[in-house]
């Protein structure tokens, strides 16, 4: 088959969770002697003509188009709230490349910066289709469902008012804030739907709200041409359902490793030193700074030691504020990143992984990762992370956000280590990639036939429910 997958950014520039299971699924589809392109975004980091916003590279025998985004006008679209989802200038592109390429399907990793014009383009054509929904982006425009004031969020509402709330209060000055602040629901849904019908005159910010407001609309129809949807974990079902993708094409489908680099190293023995890990992108988001408070707030007399892995210079400012919460702490060291392959060797040097995530999280490949390590993980009860880690079995969960919480569990762990090793031997054993890219070629075997045949999901395959 000649197939295409999608991702909002890839190797090598950038590493995450998306980018290394859409590498690894390429990697094991050519292993089965399919044809794989890679069609990518990627943050523009000058002013480009629109002929100038594509080009292609080769990252480990697989071949990558790129598409070098910004938030600018382009391709005669002026509105970028709308371009935000349906981008024409890449609808443009991504037809010309299909008609040239001609694929059997298109797998969507995920369609930040290209935007589901992807999708209706592939509907158009008739090119079969897969999705692989690795956080809530089809749903929400900042992907996290997690609101200014850190409560979660359900979705788009009446005229998606919250979302015009969410989105004024992450990027508008305070004197637009307050504004917003002081209408009810019920008066901002008004205004919007005033808005809408041109009723009210809105100024140059009307036709964003008007896009914005629009957003949930495009994309609950682009996925619902969608032919399979490949749900890791019952919460993405669930947030998916219920924000209007129908359940026809759903198939559980929870994600597989790279076993080879995660083969468990030899462990050092030590009881005399907890030490505790972090890996992942070092953004609010994350919680690390929950972490650090949670280490700092520890009597110095207990021996832990916290390594901190992840980019620095991704978001420069969060990092400044770690760096103030850590202060002169010497148990806390900042590390840096290091090559995937690694993985398992550092997984190797830690006694836990602290996974302390404050939004919903469609679980952690790191998790994943860990547990095939066998490494204990202290998770935030929330989401798809407490669909892996079950408390007091495999590891610890907590309150999500709470320091307190977090450094009782782990002045727990530190005090008892035989319960780090019961937690250590109960890690379970994640799916291999070779079986995941199994099931993936057997839904694209599914969708390419007339007509279309529904496929028997994975609930008997190693998942969150049935380990």
């Amino acid at each position: 088959m000649k197939i295409l997958l999608t991702v909002h950014q890839f190797l090598p520039e950038f590493g995450a969770g998306t980018e290394i299971l859409t590498f690894e699924v390429a990697k094991g589809l050519q292993r089965l002697g399919h044809e794989v392109c890679v069609f990518t975004g990627f943050n523009a980091r000058r002013e480009l003509r629109d002929e100038d916003r594509f080009d292609e590279y080769v990252y480990e025998g697989i071949l990558v188009k790129r598409f070098h985004h910004a938030y600018v006008p382009m391709g005669g679209q002026n509105n970028v709230t709308e371009a935000e989802y349906r981008n024409l200038l890449v609808a443009r592109y991504f037809r010309n490349l299909l008609e040239k390429m001609n694929p059997d399907v298109v797998h969507f990793f995920h369609l930040a910066r290209l935007s589901a014009s992807l999708v209706e383009v592939c509907s158009e054509l008739g090119i079969p289709t897969v999705l692989t929904p690795t956080d809530f982006w089809f749903v929400c425009p900042t992907n996290q469902l997690r609101l200014s004031d850190g409560s979660m969020c359900r979705g788009p509402g009446w005229n998606a008012t919250n979302c015009v709330r969410h989105l004024v209060e992450l990027n508008q000055p305070e004197d637009t804030k307050a504004q917003i602040r002081n209408l009810s629901d019920w008066r901002l849904g008004l205004t919007v739907w005033a808005n809408q019908r041109g009723i009210t005159k809105s100024g140059w910010y009307g036709e964003h709200i008007d896009a914005l407001t629009q957003r949930h609309v495009y994309l609950r129809e682009q996925f619902n041409k969608i032919d399979r949807v490949l749900v890791p974990t019952h919460l993405m079902e669930r947030i998916l359902t219920s924000n209007g993708l129908s359940p026809d094409g759903i198939v559980f489908a929870p994600y597989g490793l790279n076993l080879t680099y995660l083969r468990r190293h030899p462990r050092t023995a030590t009881r005399d030193l907890l030490r505790i890990g972090f890996i992942g992108t070092l953004y609010e988001h994350k919680g690390v700074d929950v972490l650090v408070k949670a280490v700092s707030s520890l009597d110095v007399s207990l021996p832990v030691e916290l390594k901190i892995f992840g980019d620095t210079k991704d978001f420069p400012v969060f990092f400044a504020r770690l760096k103030e919460l850590a202060g002169s702490d010497p148990r806390i060291q900042f590390c840096g990143t290091f090559p995937n392959l690694a993985i398992g060797e550092i997984l190797a040097s830690l006694d836990v992984l602290v996974v302390p995530s404050v939004w919903y999280e469609n679980t952690p490949l790191v998790i994943y990762s860990a547990q095939a390590a066998g490494c204990p993980v202290i998770a935030s009860n929330l989401g798809g992370m407490a669909e892996v880690i079950h408390h007091e079995d495999n590891g610890l969960l907590f309150t999500p956000g709470c320091a307190a919480e977090l450094a009782e569990a782990i002045k727990r762990l530190c005090n008892n280590r035989d319960l780090v090793e019961y937690l250590a031997n109960r890690a379970i054993v994640p799916r291999s990639i070779e079986d995941y890219v199994l099931q993936i070629e057997a839904v694209y075997e599914d969708v390419t036939v007339a007509p279309p045949m529904p496929i028997q999901n994975c609930e008997g395959m190693v998942g969150p429910d049935n380990i």
